[in-house]
């Protein structure tokens, strides 16, 4: 239910470390940290909340971030064989479920945004095998051979042959070059401080679209890393269960 103009990276080599700017529109989020049920962060819309960041139980990341829209992704009314994009994050975090199980499911279900929005998902397992959920156009299954580094930002993945192309265009694209440019220029293993100096480098000052939160997910570790509103002189560090 909420969209975000934000910036993620996957980093799948020696480790896998998820990287992420959640840049927001003013809407209220809290943070939830409970080491048991994972990480979250949700958004208030309305009188309620829709998780819009996390991690579940399983060490599985998902994000939903604004992607450009089509027609073939509007909303549709949900039923048992039809979720719509926050109900898919929604479920993935209240559960344990592992990253082969929900391919099997999207397999099963069709995903479709939630009323006047258009957003795509990103969900990445602890392995860096990831999948791009994006309504209307179809899901991208990416295997952690497939490539050293992804990035996602607001254009569609899907409609390029690469799962890591060079040359994009769309909502997002200047985040998205200027991210692989700085990570083409890294010749060493990532570390927890060299990706902040990244989602440094590409937060947004607004006016619209401001970096409140930037955070790191080391998978391998299950260890997540993140400081509120630009302070990246403190860092937050949870060990998830």
């Amino acid at each position: 239910m909420g969209e975000f103009m934000c910036t993620t990276f996957v980093y799948r080599n020696r480790k896998v470390i998820v990287g992420m700017n959640f840049d927001n529109d003013g809407k209220k989020y809290t943070i939830s940290d409970n080491k048991d049920k994972g990480f979250r962060v949700s958004v208030k819309i309305g009188p309620a909340e829709f998780p819009t960041i996390g991690v579940n139980t399983c060490g599985i990341f998902i994000n939903d971030q604004i992607v450009d829209s089509i027609p073939a992704g509007v909303y549709k009314r949900q039923n048992e064989k039809r979720w719509v994009t926050s109900a898919l994050v929604k479920n993935i975090l209240q559960s344990n479920i592992q990253f082969d199980e929900i391919i099997s499911k999207l397999n099963e279900i069709e995903i479709v945004n939630a009323p006047n929005t258009s957003t795509h998902n990103l969900i990445v397992a602890r392995n860096g095998d990831i999948c791009i959920v994006e309504p209307g156009r179809k899901n991208v299954i990416s295997r952690k051979e497939d490539s050293k580094w992804f990035v996602l930002t607001n254009f569609p993945i899907s409609e390029y042959n690469e799962i890591y192309p060079r040359k994009v265009t769309g909502s997002g694209s200047d985040r998205y070059l200027k991210t692989v440019q700085l990570i083409e220029k890294i010749n060493e293993p990532l570390t927890i401080d060299l990706g902040f100096e990244i989602l440094k480098k590409i937060q947004q000052k607004g006016p619209e679209w401001t970096t409140e939160i930037s955070l790191l997910y080391d998978a391998t570790e299950k260890i997540i890393y993140y400081c509120k509103n630009q302070i990246f002189e403190d860092i937050l560090k949870i060990q998830l269960k």
